[in-house]
């Protein structure tokens, strides 16, 4: 399994530098996670602001993440949503 971590808190600065993003960042690597119930959870949180959360996910066969957003109360995946590793010519042969 794993946890998040909290990325961008006053006591840490995982981003490097001197400047602090002006959000808040949970990070971790999720191991034999149920991504579904991931995003039924995300999506059930009582957000504050819920136009402003974005989860991005890269499952294990995945070769890049997956941003979803919350729109009219419903989290959507937004980008990208093509091309997929599965399409024909994905992956350059070399």
């Amino acid at each position: 399994m794993g946890f998040l971590n909290l990325l961008t808190g006053v006591d840490t600065n995982e981003w490097g530098g001197w400047k602090h993003p002006e959000c808040t960042v949970w990070a971790g690597a999720l191991n034999h996670a149920d991504l579904s119930a991931l995003r039924h959870r995300v999506s059930e949180v009582p957000w504050r602001e819920p136009n402003l959360v974005q989860l991005l996910i890269m499952d294990q066969e995945e070769g890049y993440f997956r941003m979803w957003m919350i729109r009219g109360g419903e989290l959507r995946q937004f980008a990208p949503l093509e091309p997929n590793e599965e399409d024909e010519g994905f992956y350059q042969d070399w």
